[in-house]
């Protein structure tokens, strides 16, 4: 089944409502889908509802952010919910990831007061920065609680108001802003793996690793150079629980042998495979829909499809 289990929406840091998501990878001829929002499940009714209407499959999904002090793991877990239609099936990570929101408001309007000072803009406001995440046509059922809030909502925001210029790439934005101290990131804590699996298994949830390749920046010849981490991360993995593995596309000609060495790695481990482009929509800087997907074999101990037409 042809499956891209990675796509981000307006809930978190993408461009596109999960309906409007679901309309695209129907149109691309996409069979299973995924919206797996930054620490955010509140787009997934909306877009399981979306992706029946439009027959196709969809899981309901998202995106955590966690570490692994020991080994220096400081990213994120794909967390998915194989044949769920509503949010009583996810409500233990429900929870977790509402007080996770929390904490990123309360870190966003930190973010806003200093930059108030850093860019002399005492007009600057959390208000109108949700007024613009939010947009002038938001879903009929928008959970607001929900929404998930990151430092690139401050710099679509700096950029709108041209107090960014526009040439400048989020990248740069962050390394002159933030990884100088400018802006301070604040005591935002970042769960460790085991918080995050926790409520997920409870849930009857399945955890895969994405973007492996980031680790190692996104170097063939680095991963190769240090295979001994590879695969104590891939072992310390598995031990906690973990149960998948993400194929990515790399956005470059290593991508190929990024995942052929991934999977030659972690398929030792009993790892499955997924497979995401880790799509932002149009005017991101990742509009990768069409551009990745893959033969998914399923997930482990359940029908292949998760929404039945």
């Amino acid at each position: 089944m042809e499956a891209n289990l990675h796509l981000h929406s307006r809930y978190s840091d993408g461009s596109l409502w999960p309906a409007e998501i679901a309309a695209r990878a129907a149109a691309l001829g996409l069979r299973l889908v995924a919206v797996t929002d930054h620490d955010s499940l509140g787009g997934v009714p909306e877009f399981l509802a979306a992706a029946q209407r439009l027959g196709i499959e969809a899981v309901a999904g998202c995106e955590i952010d966690c570490s692994l002090p020991e080994l220096g793991y400081r990213s994120e877990l794909l967390a998915y919910f194989p044949g769920a239609g509503d949010a009583a099936a996810w409500s233990q990570t429900g929870a977790f990831l509402r007080r996770v929101a929390r904490a990123r408001e309360e870190r966003l309007r930190l973010f806003i007061e200093r930059a108030r000072v850093v860019f002399c803009r005492p007009d600057l406001a959390f208000e109108e920065l949700l007024a613009r995440k939010i947009g002038p046509r938001p879903p009929e059922q928008l959970d607001r609680t929900a929404l998930s809030f990151s430092k690139v909502d401050l710099y679509e925001y700096l950029k709108a108001l041209a107090v960014v210029e526009p040439g400048v790439g989020y990248r740069e934005f962050r390394k002159a802003y933030f990884d100088s101290g400018l802006i301070r990131d604040g005591r935002f804590h970042r769960a460790a793996i085991e918080e995050v699996v926790a409520p997920v298994h409870a849930d009857g949830g399945v955890l895969v690793i994405p973007h492996l390749g980031h680790e190692f920046d996104d170097s063939p010849d680095r991963m190769r150079a240090e295979l001994p981490r590879l695969r104590r991360l891939l072992g310390r993995f598995r031990e906690l629980g973990i149960e998948g593995v993400e194929l990515y596309w790399y956005r470059s000609e290593a991508s190929a042998a990024l995942n052929d060495l991934v999977r030659h790695e972690a398929d030792k481990f009993g790892f499955f495979f997924t497979y995401g482009s880790d799509c932002h929509g149009p005017g991101s800087q990742k509009h990768t829909l069409g551009q990745f997907s893959g033969d998914f074999a399923g997930f482990p101990g359940q029908p292949p499809l998760c929404n039945k037409r």
